[in-house]
């Protein structure tokens, strides 16, 4: 599944106010993350490093000292904390999120190693040369196309693999690990998050072969709404056992993302055992709650309906390997509900 296409700035706001979301999820007690960072790697081993991707071949002589992140989402960002490298800097496009301060990143990243430069209209290249990277890891930042060829002039930048959006959040974690000379560490981290998830589907047998729907509530009068199977939130929750809600067959779909949008006429569409979503504001769930049709949705009123915020649900658009357990920990009671339910 690929991420929407539309730019930052502007078409940022499709991203996140649009609902071009995914949802990774992980269990709360079952998380990879490790009590201690990974030991570091053995000075100048496995190096120089050869990564291609969109924009060629990068070389990294050695083991970097001083990592640069730049991001749409904190892909990249989180793969490195998760493998115990502090980033010196992270350059944020997320408009949502401008200082950097992500839940699931609380007590990982220390701002007194990682300083966040939000860079919603694109990166300064000067802002960047004063950090002195000797690594940019640039895999998810929309916008390299224009940004890569002055970047790979201050230092090795590493991009995405063919086209920004498509690298899942196992790639990310493979590829920087490849960057940080901590492959071996990388794969163990992927296969841990996968053994979380697999624990999800095992721990509630009971959301086999039950429905979702997964959407933002923009405004009263239109809800956009992920139709697309290919989409990740809908491969994820499907490795549950779940399933997307027939329901939404056939819903118009927004040129160039996973989401389709529906009138307030049409909200009895997410029908479904799980129903996720999330508002921009108080007064779009207000509307949202008190549309008939939405009332009469059975999950809304046995508890398996789930609301949440845009912050959250950058994350679950957006999954990264440190934000998948926190995900899950934010959904797990109307998970537990559908689960049960008859």
């Amino acid at each position: 599944m690929s991420r929407s296409k539309h730019a930052p700035g502007g078409v940022r706001a499709l991203l996140t106010c649009c609902a071009v979301f995914a949802l990774a999820l992980g269990v709360a007690g079952c998380s990879p993350a490790q009590d201690a960072p990974p030991a570091p790697a053995p000075a100048g081993a496995g190096y120089p490093v050869s990564i291609e991707h969109r924009f060629g071949t990068t070389s990294i002589p050695a083991p970097p000292k001083r990592v640069v992140v730049i991001g749409t989402s904190t892909d990249d960002l989180d793969a490195a904390l998760a493998l115990g490298v502090s980033p010196v800097a992270f350059f944020s496009k997320d408009t949502s999120t401008p200082d950097g301060r992500y839940p699931w990143l609380a007590g990982r990243m220390d701002p007194a190693k990682t300083q966040v430069v939000s860079s919603p209209s694109g990166v300064d290249l000067e802002k960047v040369i004063r950090f002195q990277p000797d690594l940019i890891l640039a895999t998810g930042d929309f916008g390299l196309e224009q940004e890569y060829p002055d970047l790979a002039k201050v230092a090795p930048t590493v991009g995405y693999r063919a086209e920004w959006g498509k690298q899942t959040w196992q790639e990310h974690v493979q590829v920087v690990g490849t960057a940080l000379g901590r492959k071996a560490e990388a794969e163990r981290l992927v296969s841990d998050t996968e053994r979380a998830i697999a624990d999800v589907r095992n721990r509630y047998p009971g959301l086999a072969g039950k429905t979702f729907s997964l959407s933002l509530a923009a405004s009263p009068n239109e809800v956009f709404t992920l139709v697309s199977p290919e989409d990740f939130a809908v491969k994820q929750i499907e490795q549950l056992g779940m399933k997307l809600s027939p329901s939404l067959a056939g819903t118009q779909q927004v040129s160039g993302s996973p989401t389709g949008k529906l009138g307030a006429e049409q909200l009895d569409k997410l029908d479904a055992d799980l129903v996720i979503t999330a508002f921009p504001n108080p007064a779009a769930r207000q509307a949202f709650e008190s549309n008939p049709l939405v009332r009469g949705i059975p999950a809304v009123n046995n508890g398996a309906y789930v609301t949440t915020d845009m912050q959250t649900i950058t994350q679950l658009r957006f999954p990264s390997v440190l934000g998948i357990p926190w995900a899950l920990d934010e959904l797990r009671p109307a998970l537990e509900k559908a689960a049960s339910a008859r």
